[in-house]
């Protein structure tokens, strides 16, 4: 997963106390809180499919905040590309 966000990891710096403070939403997209030190990055996240006819009509995507914490929550959805190089995650199926 950290392959996925290489670019990020290395172009965004770690959050600082000065930055947070200025931040109104200090959570990530689990709820967990923003820590000084994060680097902060941002995908995609997977909810929704809506086939048609067998066929993919429509995918709903939501624009998630995330840290290296959160790598094992996820998967790469390799069937979807964006042209920005955010990644396409969905949430891993608990068994």
């Amino acid at each position: 997963m950290k392959e996925l966000f290489e670019k990020q990891l290395n172009r965004n710096k770690p959050l600082t106390q000065d930055v947070l403070s200025k931040w109104e939403n200090k959570k990530y997209f689990n709820g967990d809180e923003n820590q000084v030190g994060d680097i902060v990055l941002m995908a995609f996240l997977k909810e929704k499919i809506i086939l048609e006819e067998g066929e993919c009509k429509e995918v709903h995507l939501k624009v998630i905040k995330l840290c290296e914490r959160h790598f094992d929550l996820f998967e790469y959805e390799d069937d979807f590309i964006t042209s920005n190089g955010m990644p396409i995650v969905k949430l891993k199926q608990n068994n």
